[in-house]
């Protein structure tokens, strides 16, 4: 069975684990999926807890941020979807892009929505893996096709309650745009960090 919540303790002797609650599991074989360490506090304003944006990393977070999203759609205004800078798994940021994109046509909300997307990646479609085939290509296409704005090679130095604050940097690492992108929904995904040790 699969049981979603933190391991505290392991009693590989006795092949039984502590999960976070206090509750006791016994097990015959044992497959552990640690799971990222999500690093919100790199970036102020940043996360569904104490600062202004949303998540889907995890199923509280995803519960949290549908939520906020039916409240948003009673009164729209600006989405921003992101990854923020030191992330490595883009493929959610561009899935929860067409999936709001598409809710939002269905509900005949999307002309009142403009749609700004901020990477660190350094163009469209690498994914942090230097590109899939005709990736950039493609996924710059479908936003163009769904009026889904870009910044790239951005880093977003900050998140307030209405704005993200974001940095466009060049090849060489040097500031070329400061930019101040306005929003009533945020979904940013955060960078990685490695779980602390059982």
């Amino acid at each position: 069975r699969f049981i979603g919540r933190p391991v505290t303790h392991i009693d590989a002797a006795h092949n039984r684990l502590t999960i976070q609650d206090g509750q006791t599991v016994d097990y015959d074989y044992l497959v552990i999926t640690t799971g990222p360490k999500l690093a919100f506090d790199e970036v102020p304003g940043t996360g569904p807890h104490n600062g202004h944006t949303h998540s889907v990393c995890a199923v509280d977070h995803a519960q949290t941020a549908y939520e906020a999203y039916e409240a948003f759609c009673e009164d729209p205004g600006p989405i921003v979807v992101g990854a923020m800078p030191m992330a490595s798994c883009f493929g959610p940021v561009y899935e929860s892009a067409f999936i709001l994109d598409a809710d939002l046509r269905k509900r005949k909300l999307r002309k009142h929505v403009p749609m700004t997307m901020i990477t660190s990646e350094p163009y469209i479609g690498h994914l942090g893996l230097g590109g899939v085939g005709d990736s950039k290509g493609m996924l710059e296409s479908d936003l163009r096709n769904r009026h889904i704005k870009w910044i790239t090679n951005a880093k977003t130095t900050r998140i307030e309650a209405d704005r993200a604050l974001v940095e466009e940097y060049n090849e060489r690492g040097e500031v070329i745009k400061e930019h101040e992108v306005p929003f009533k929904f945020a979904m940013t995904l955060p960078a990685f960090r490695g779980v602390d040790p059982v």
